[in-house]
């Protein structure tokens, strides 16, 4: 069962407190509601935090309503926050908004019937913004277990944000540092990375590139790169991206392809040739392999011959990997 709405009233006035407090309790019979009738009730409240909503008046003999705003958000940002404003003080409730009120009310016995839907709306919003955020924040917790940078850029390709995962993989020492480096900077060459972005923003579409890049550290690393653009309206539009190093993918794709292609030229070959490697892999010498096959040393030699042409191997080194390469394909 769900604990009881818990609100804070911050008002100086008895009978309007009453009034709010019926309201309040024709909507949510088990609600709990603390009082706050001066400032030191005000910050006793914030400090302790035991409310999931704020109902406060703009006119107070002690305040007003844009300061216990303010403290309340700098205490408890999600907390959803509604003002009473005297009839012409929209140009309050306004400002009020800018600064995070989460709705407001005039002052009024007609207007006071709004309340309970207000109340019902700003709590439906908290609590929506609150499963976003937390579900951003696992998002955010697999994306970096899972190695995958997550970062936003200009449309220049200056990063503006980006996770751990993102600061690991342009291996910076300090996570202050990213803000020097560039989307650019993934990219073999300037023009390169010009025209990915020039793509990105004129298309307006998603787009994903791969893109290898010689480490500072070892050898060349492949990275997996989607972006999108972000529109916005009135402000400063963006691209939002994931990056994931593929080197690891890309090379047991590789060796796949190896081992089909090891398997498939083994398969052509006849089934004393077949005996003949099996003996030269366990690296038996033409003499041996000669008495056990029950054939000459020439005949051997020419076998291996066969093997290398058919194999298109240059050595028996090569010759002993191809066949543990289709050895693996077998397992």
């Amino acid at each position: 069962m769900s604990r009881p709405l818990q609100v804070l009233l911050v008002d100086d006035n008895p009978e309007d407190r009453g009034l709010v407090e019926r309201e309040l309790r024709s909507a949510y019979p088990d609600v709990q509601i603390a009082e706050a009738i001066d400032q030191l009730q005000l910050d006793a409240q914030i400090n302790d935090g035991a409310f999931d909503l704020v109902v406060t008046d703009y006119h107070l003999q002690w305040s007003d309503g844009i300061r216990v705003l303010k403290a309340v958000k700098k205490r408890a940002p999600n907390c959803p926050v509604i003002m009473f404003t005297a009839t012409g003080s929209e140009e309050i409730a306004v400002e009020a908004m800018k600064l995070g009120l989460d709705d407001y009310i005039i002052k009024t016995i007609k207007h006071l019937v709004r309340l309970r839907g207000a109340v019902q709306a700003v709590l439906e919003h908290a609590m929506t913004q609150k499963r976003a955020n937390e579900l951003a924040t696992r998002l955010e917790s697999l994306l970096t277990q899972l190695e995958v940078g997550v970062f936003c850029c200009t449309l220049e390709g200056r990063f503006l944000d980006l996770n751990s995962a993102m600061v690991e993989l342009l291996e910076c020492n300090l996570a202050s540092h990213v803000h020097q480096k560039s989307l650019k900077s993934l990219f073999s060459d300037d023009s390169q990375a010009e025209r990915f972005l020039r793509d990105v923003v004129a298309s307006r579409v998603p787009r994903e590139a791969e893109i290898e890049l010689a480490a500072g550290s070892e050898a060349t690393r492949v990275f997996r790169l989607n972006v999108r653009l972000v529109a916005a309206n009135g402000g400063q539009s963006r691209i939002d991206g994931l990056l994931e190093d593929i080197t690891r993918r890309k090379q047991s794709e590789a060796d796949a392809k190896q081992t089909a292609i090891a398997g498939a030229q083994l398969a052509m070959l006849s089934p004393r040739e077949t005996e003949a490697l099996q003996h030269v892999v366990a690296g038996r010498a033409n003499k041996v392999i000669a008495r056990r096959m029950d054939i000459s040393e020439k005949t051997v030699e020419k076998h291996r011959a066969s093997l290398m042409k058919k194999l298109r191997v240059r050595s028996v080194a090569e010759l002993v990997r191809l066949a543990m390469l289709a050895e693996s394909a077998v397992r």
